[in-house]
């Protein structure tokens, strides 16, 4: 159950108008009345700190109580967020200078700041790359980054000055995926969401694996922008499931490349936990981290850190049934 604090702050700073909508859309979705819904919104909400998009994400309104207690909530990721990551420390994520500095050795690309660079630095970073992504310094969910094709724009110092007006901080060299991965979906860098958590010890556990996958419009594969996902199995490195989008829509096969998701293999799989792993133990004071890994053609390469990790992906209502458990049993075994 999620502490008093938590409940006081999410009930004085939610938005009533997006849970009323909410409950229309779980209307939908099942046979109760939207008052009903709405009395065992709440109610999941004080017992298991489930927030109304947890209700219809992970399908609430369809689990057991017996399944419902197995679930990863806001309320509880919360929880081990704070009891893991030492706030003092966030800005080594949050901040994509600082993450890029901290863990150079697993990126394997070139990057600059303008912000912290002179002019004719930065512009001679820009010559050397056709391509590159421009990024704002504090950016979520791939939102507002930028594809620049520099033969698109004027001269240099034009673009140098969009770059500066707009705050895009940080300036890096593409990824290259892999051909297998191109075969799954080219339009996307589609990376693989890797939670670890390092206990007392100093030993790290990779908790879950899911494979992110761009819809073939969008440039990003964030699952919270368009993407869809489907879970990893971490031994193998097998996709085990079809992927999901955040709508709730199931795909078989990629909507623009028709390649079968599930069964699909993970190319560098072993490789990508070893990187992984070894991040991971530069981070002593943010233990519970989601890696955002890209199969490159030069092998795996960290494309970022979430200090706060998502929680939604790993347990979407279109993927359970009456025999489903969802993953908070194992992340408290492992977090203990």
């Amino acid at each position: 159950m999620p502490s008093l604090n938590y409940l006081i702050k999410r009930l004085t700073t939610m938005s009533y108008k997006s849970m009323f909508e909410r409950i229309d859309v779980v209307k939908k979705k099942c046979k109760k009345s939207k008052f009903g819904i709405f009395c065992d919104m709440v109610w999941c909400g004080i017992r298991y700190g489930a927030g109304y998009v947890d209700y219809d994400v992970i399908g609430f309104y369809k689990l057991s109580s017996k399944q419902r207690k197995t679930m990863l909530t806001r309320g509880i990721n919360n929880k081990f967020v704070k009891k893991l990551n030492e706030r003092d420390y966030w800005h080594l994520f949050n901040n994509k200078n600082e993450f890029n500095e901290m863990f150079r050795e697993y990126l394997k690309r070139d990057f600059i700041y303008p912000i912290n660079s002179k002019k004719d630095d930065t512009i001679d970073w820009i010559k050397k790359h056709e391509l590159f992504f421009a990024k704002p310094n504090d950016g979520q969910c791939g939102k507002n980054i930028e594809k620049i094709h520099t033969n698109e724009w004027k001269n240099i110092d034009e673009l140098y000055n969009h770059l500066v007006d707009n705050k895009l901080e940080l300036l890096e060299e593409p990824v290259i995926q892999c051909e297998e991965m191109n075969r799954l979906n080219p339009s996307s860098v589609n990376t693989t969401r890797m939670v670890s958590v390092m206990n007392d010890k100093g030993e790290v556990t990779i908790l879950t694996t899911f494979l992110r996958i761009g819809n073939g419009i969008k440039h990003v594969d964030n699952f919270n922008s368009g993407g869809m996902t489907a879970k990893v199995n971490v031994e193998t490195g097998i996709v085990e499931e079809d992927a999901v989008n955040k709508e709730g829509t199931v795909f078989e096969k990629h909507p623009t490349t028709g390649t079968t998701i599930k069964g699909f293999q993970m190319p560098y799989w072993e490789e990508a936990k070893e990187i992984v792993k070894k991040a991971a133990k530069l981070s002593t004071h943010v233990r519970y981290v989601g890696w955002d890994v890209g199969m490159s053609e030069k092998g795996p390469v960290l494309i970022e850190g979430n200090q706060f990790p998502g929680h939604d992906i790993y347990q979407v209502a279109e993927k359970l049934d009456e025999n489903s458990i969802g993953v908070l049993p194992m992340f408290e075994k492992a977090i203990k």
